[in-house]
């Protein structure tokens, strides 16, 4: 079986740590032998630091690359994932599951933690929910934080998932900042994988699933960047997948698995955010997945069309003041 900590460490070794100087990254070696590259909290990293961050984070397990967003008066570049084993890639790595220990402060918005790490560790639902185990002797976590994760970061990371802490290696963003826009912005095929597992649907039948996102202008301030990244998820995102099954059971999720089909819909994202404490675990669960969905039956050739993109959501998050 593939291991996507092999190939993930393998981005980081290659393509990450021998060109940080010219990804706008910067590397720091933690006293305890972890390696951190800030990708995007206090070094400015940029388009090429948030690729690379969503190759790794992803496990080596598919192609990324930039595209052209347009809907109406909308033009902006996009962030496409293609992925040929998107649970894999996804629930059991991409997805932002392992909740990190954050602060006791108003309107302080917690880190959280994705990347292969959670495929050795399994230690969050989202992982739990496939088979995948990884097994690898060392390992990479990313990590949607304001702050250089430390020692005791590193610490967490090589307890859950029993490795000595120098062969841990650990990507750090804001999502205040142009790789931490991309970053959250490509996870397409991790939310609704998610949402099809949960409306459903057998995720064993899917065999490749890509997603497409608008890149959310970035800003300095990190509250508007998350408002302006999950706006673009959840308004702004198309996927297709492959998968060979009946189409009865593609007609079953089709309509209930988009953003549209959510009693939130049609609410602003920054509003169901504060409701929820900024803070993930706490916000309302309805909000995991994105705007629109195509679903190609390999087994008959037919195609299903749910969900819708909404322009005008998405100009007031990205250019309201």
């Amino acid at each position: 079986m593939f291991s996507i900590n092999q190939q993930a460490v393998q981005i980081v070794k290659e393509k990450i740590l021998p060109f940080a100087e010219q990804l706008n990254c910067k590397v720091h070696h933690l006293k305890n032998g972890a390696t951190v590259v800030d990708m995007g909290v206090d070094a400015p990293g940029g388009w090429q630091a948030g690729k690379l961050i969503v190759e790794a984070t992803i496990g080596g397990m598919g192609h990324v690359d930039f595209g052209q967003f347009n809907l109406g008066e909308l033009s902006l570049p996009s962030i496409d994932v293609y992925i040929d084993h998107p649970v894999e890639a996804t629930l059991s790595s991409q997805f932002s599951g392992w909740k990190m220990p954050g602060k006791d402060i108003p309107g302080y918005i917690n880190p959280i933690g994705s990347g292969p790490a959670r495929a050795i560790a399994r230690n969050d639902i989202f992982s739990q929910s496939w088979h995948y185990q990884d097994i690898h002797h060392e390992t990479v976590f990313a990590a949607q934080t304001q702050e250089i994760p430390d020692e005791s970061v590193a610490e967490m990371v090589a307890e859950g998932c029993k490795l000595p802490t120098e062969n841990v290696y650990i990507l750090a963003t804001k999502t205040a900042s142009i790789a931490g826009s991309i970053q959250v912005c490509s996870r397409t095929v991790e939310a609704s994988v998610w949402r099809l597992f949960r409306k459903g649907l057998d995720i064993g039948k899917i065999v490749c699933g890509m997603g497409s996102c608008p890149i959310a202008p970035p800003v300095k301030d990190e509250l508007k960047a998350m408002d302006r990244v999950n706006t673009a998820l959840l308004y702004g995102v198309t996927v297709r997948y492959v998968v060979d099954c009946s189409d009865e059971e593609i007609e079953a999720v089709i309509n209930t698995a988009p953003f549209s089909a959510s009693r939130r819909y049609g609410e602003r994202f920054i509003d169901i955010f504060e409701e929820g404490q900024r803070d993930f675990y706490i916000v309302d669960k309805d909000i995991h997945t994105v705007a629109r969905y195509e679903i190609t039956n390999y087994a008959t050739g037919k195609t299903f069309v749910g969900g819708t993109l909404r322009e005008d959501l998405l100009k007031d998050s990205f250019y309201r003041d």
